[in-house]
């Protein structure tokens, strides 16, 4: 057995500098909020190739990939970085701009059964070109029953071609024995101190 069993620490950056064939880079780094969860679906090129009626090859390399992640909401300062609202004298106004580009990244709490024993390893991921968006909102009453809601970020990532080989990288990911560790690791690449 290897489950996830929980999800923590969602860091993200604003892309500092990147150029096709090379490194990118981030600063500025910060801690988004606390995780609810997060859904990643991976788009897939879905191309098949036929002679004499028989598939002779095929093709299902990722062309691109979409995040639904969900905070425990989101402060004004957060939003602002996320989404690139403009701010002027605590005002936060939402314009016509596209939202900045962004890496991302959290840790996969996982839970390994060996044998005899129980642990946990820390997986800590990093999607390292994306826009986020909020395509709705709802706000409600207070009823007897309280309803959290909280906002729904909606990721659409691409590849960065990071060498001369033209090969597109989408993301990366590493499993940790502690999550210090693992905290570590994101944050050496968002650049937070």
């Amino acid at each position: 057995m290897n489950a996830n069993v929980g999800m923590v620490y969602p860091v993200a950056a604003p892309v500092s500098a990147y150029t096709p064939g090379s490194s990118i880079a981030y600063s500025g780094g910060f801690v988004v909020a606390e995780a609810v969860s997060a859904n990643v679906s991976w788009n897939r090129a879905d191309g098949h190739f036929y002679g004499d009626d028989v598939e002779l090859d095929s093709d299902n390399g990722v062309l691109g990939y979409t995040i639904n992640f969900e905070p425990t909401g989101l402060s004004a300062s957060s939003r602002q970085k996320l989404l690139g609202e403009t701010v002027s004298s605590n005002e936060y106004t939402i314009t016509d701009a596209a939202s900045p580009d962004l890496g991302f990244g959290y840790i996969r709490v996982m839970r390994t059964k060996g044998t005899t024993t129980v642990t946990n390893s820390y997986e800590a991921w990093w999607y390292k070109k994306l826009k986020f968006s909020i395509s709705s909102e709802e706000t409600r009453t207070k009823e007897q029953n309280i309803e959290w809601r909280v906002p729904t970020l909606e990721g659409t990532g691409c590849g960065v071609s990071l060498d001369a080989t033209g090969t597109l990288s989408f993301a990366q990911h590493k499993t940790f024995d502690t999550l210090a560790a693992a905290k570590s690791y994101l944050n050496g690449i968002a650049g937070i101190t």
